[in-house]
């Protein structure tokens, strides 16, 4: 059985351009409009920051804390098959500080996929025409929802690495100790490319029906997990011992899974290369698609969904099949826009959709349009 889950309510303090807003939303859509700047995706980002701990367009923690401000702080009460629960998550001094009902999680990965949510914003269009890294950190989110070790094997492989590259830069590449952080890249590091080979299946599987249904009928996708490193750690160590000279000479491993893509072709062709950029639009809004169903498959619940902006980066044929899906999902949806007019949802019942305005970072409840 899959469970619903929502927010409840929602606190914003000194995050990006929001010095401070409360919101209490539907349980099925939110519309959020205002003009261009006005802190819509910043509101958006607060949510996915409040579930993941991360941001779905900065770096660096530091960047999310408003200009003046010493903290950002979200709070949420969130709902899960009835039982409430309270969701915490600041930046203080560019370190995060998360709590689950006022105690810290057990560890970062129980955090993370404990509220799952979806977010389709500007920058996903990457995923078709992008650089590797974009697809490779979609691998990671979904894998981290079907086998949550996927992040500590992440974090002892990144260790190590640096650990190596450190001796290679100051010791060069007879240094006995490299031998130790190649053994922990190679056993981490072929943990991690499994993980990666296992969330690309899932995400073919799940990509291809939802590329089908908006795509032209004999336009073939293929979908195919490219590894840029092994699996087998005596393959993955032997790798590492070769390739020090080189990895010496660009400041960087040449081996593993920071190396993995996830490669699409369209009728036999490279979509990075060849799609147009209509083809483009229809592979990442599947990709999306795809994704929301893998996190709702591997976490038995329906994600929160989160659009940014959708109808300035689709022509209106591929908007209205985002709408379309919105309309008829089980998740709570936030939605920005800057044109709410647009966005009718006759079938809805009222208390099922609020609108919401930003003017500088302030809230206002609104009026839907018929």
């Amino acid at each position: 059985m899959t469970s619903r889950l929502s927010f409840q309510s929602l606190s914003v303090r000194g995050f990006r351009n929001i010095s401070e807003l409360t919101l209490e939303p539907a349980e099925r859509l939110n519309v959020l409009a205002g003009d261009n700047g006005q802190g819509k995706t910043s509101l958006l980002e607060a949510v996915y920051f409040l579930a993941t701990s991360r941001s779905f367009r900065a770096e660096r923690m530091g960047e999310l804390v408003q200009q003046g401000q010493s903290a950002a702080v979200v709070r949420a009460q969130v709902v899960e098959q009835g039982v409430p629960r309270e969701q915490r998550a600041a930046i203080t001094g560019g370190r995060r500080s998360l709590k689950l009902d006022d105690k810290a999680p057990k560890n970062l990965a129980s955090y993370a996929t404990r509220t799952p949510v979806v977010v389709f914003h500007p920058g996903d269009l990457a995923l078709g025409s992008g650089p590797a890294s974009v697809r490779r950190t979609l691998l990671s989110r979904v894998a981290l929802y079907f086998e949550p070790t996927a992040l500590s094997h992440q974090g002892r492989y990144t260790r190590a690495a640096r650990e190596r590259q450190r001796l290679l830069d100051e010791r060069g590449t007879e240094a006995r100790e490299l031998e130790v952080f190649e053994i922990l890249m190679a056993e981490s590091g072929a943990l991690l490319a499994a993980t990666h080979r296992r969330a690309a299946e899932r995400l073919a599987q799940a990509v291809l029906p939802a590329f089908r249904r908006m795509a032209a009928p004999d336009l073939q996708l293929e979908v195919r997990y490219q590894p840029g490193g092994a699996e087998d750690r005596e393959v993955f160590q032997r790798e590492l011992f070769t390739r020090r000279l080189r990895d010496k000479s660009a400041r960087r491993p040449s081996f593993g899974p920071q190396r993995d893509d996830l490669e699409l072709s369209l009728d036999g062709r490279s979509a990075r290369r060849h799609a147009s950029q209509g083809q483009l639009r229809v592979l990442t809004l599947a990709l999306k698609l795809a994704e929301l169903t893998c996190v709702r498959e591997a976490r038995g619940a329906h994600p929160v969904l989160l659009l940014d902006d959708v109808s300035s980066e689709l022509d209106p044929e591929r908007t209205g099949a985002v709408y379309r899906f919105v309309r008829e999902a089980a998740s709570q949806v936030f939605v920005t826009t800057t044109r709410p007019e647009l966005f009718t949802t006759p079938e809805l019942e009222p208390d099922e959709r609020r609108d919401f305005r930003l003017v500088r970072g302030a809230l206002e409840r609104t009026v839907s349009p018929s």
